[in-house]
C-alpha cells in the first residue's frame, strides 16, 4: 500500500498537492468551526507559514516597481537631456547670429562714417563672391549699372583702396584687386612725394614700379595715391613699403608694398561713382606758343 501511495505522489505530484490543500483547507474550516479560540492558533501559524513568501512577493513586486521607475525615469531624462541639447543649440546659432550682426553693424556704422568723410558721390555694396583662382585676383559685389557702377570707378572701404570697377552687369559687378598683375594704380610716396605706379604682385602683395633710382625710398614709407588718371582721388592710403631693392645700373628702382586693406577678408567697399581731372598744380604746363609759331618763354 505504501509503495502505491509513493508511486502514485511521483507520477501526479500536482494531484497529490492539490489533494492535500483541499484537505487541509476541509480541516481547517472543520477546526474553525468547532473551536473558535483554537483557531488563534492555526492562524497564527499559517501566517507565520505565508509570511516568508509574501515577504519575497512583496520584495518581488516592490523591486520590480523600482527598475520601472527608474526604466521611466532614466527615459524622461534622456528626452529632458536631448531637449536641453537642442535648447543649447538653438541658443549658440542665436548667440553666433547676434554676434554676427553686431560685427556687421559695425563694419557698416565704420563704413559709413568713412563715407561722409569723403567729398565724392559713392555706392556701397557687399562683397558676395571671390575669385578662387590663383592666377587673377578679383571680387564680386552684389552692385551694378543700374546703381550706377560702371567699368574703371574706384573701389574703396575705410582701410584704403581695394581695385577698380573691371566690368559691370544691370545688379553685379566685377572688382579687379590692386594685387592683380592686370592692376596699376598712379601713387605717391607720402614722406618724399616721388612718383610711381602701384602694380600687383599676386597673394597680398604690390611693387611700386617706374619709381627713380634717385628717389629716396625707405622701409615703412606710407604710398597714397596721386590723383592722377581721373579715378582715384588724392590721397586715399595704399600701402607701406616692406622692401626696397636696387639692382644693376638701371634708371628705376623696385620697392614692394604691402597693401593696407587684407583682401582675403573684405567684405563691404565703396565705389566712387565720380572721375577726377588732376588739379592744375599737378597738371604739367605745355609752353604758349607766340602768334608766328615760336614757343613763349
Amino acid at each position: 500500500m505504501k509503495i502505491r501511495g509513493l508511486f502514485f505522489l511521483k507520477r501526479y505530484p500536482v494531484l497529490a498537492l492539490v489533494s492535500f490543500l483541499l484537505l487541509v483547507a476541509l480541516v481547517l474550516m472543520s477546526v474553525r468551526v468547532r473551536q473558535q479560540k483554537g483557531i488563534a492558533f492555526v492562524d497564527a501559524f499559517v501566517m507565520e507559514l505565508c509570511a516568508p513568501f509574501q515577504r519575497a512577493s512583496t520584495f518581488v513586486i516592490q523591486s520590480f516597481q523600482r527598475v520601472y521607475q527608474q526604466y521611466l525615469f532614466l527615459v524622461h531624462l534622456q528626452r529632458e537631456n536631448e531637449i536641453l541639447k537642442q535648447q543649447i543649440v538653438d541658443l549658440e546659432k542665436e548667440n553666433t547670429g547676434k554676434e554676427e550682426a553686431l560685427l556687421a553693424k559695425e563694419r557698416l556704422r565704420k563704413l559709413l562714417q568713412f563715407r561722409e568723410t569723403l567729398p565724392v558721390p559713392t555706392v556701397a555694396a557687399e562683397v558676395i563672391g571671390q575669385d578662387p583662382s590663383s592666377w587673377f585676383k578679383s571680387l564680386a559685389i552684389n552692385k551694378g549699372e543700374a546703381d550706377g557702377v560702371r567699368k574703371g570707378m574706384a573701389v574703396i572701404s575705410p582701410e584704403g583702396v581695394v581695385g577698380q570697377i573691371l566690368k559691370a552687369a544691370p545688379h553685379y559687378a566685377v572688382v579687379l584687386l590692386i594685387t592683380d598683375y592686370n592692376s596699376g594704380v598712379d601713387s605717391i610716396i607720402q614722406k618724399t612725394r616721388a612718383r610711381a605706379i602701384v602694380e600687383g604682385k599676386g597673394e597680398n602683395r604690390c611693387q611700386l614700379k617706374y619709381l627713380l633710382r634717385t628717389e629716396e625710398v625707405n622701409t615703412g614709407d606710407v604710398v597714397l595715391t596721386s590723383g592722377l588718371g581721373g579715378h582715384f582721388p588724392k590721397g586715399l592710403l595704399i600701402g607701406e613699403v616692406r622692401k626696397v631693392e636696387k639692382k644693376g645700373r638701371g634708371v628705376f628702382q623696385v620697392a614692394e608694398l604691402v597693401p593696407s586693406v587684407d583682401l582675403t577678408r573684405i567684405e563691404e567697399v565703396l565705389v566712387i561713382t565720380d572721375s577726377f581731372a588732376p588739379s592744375a598744380e599737378e597738371t604739367p604746363k605745355k609752353p604758349k606758343k607766340s602768334p608766328r609759331g615760336g614757343e613763349k618763354r
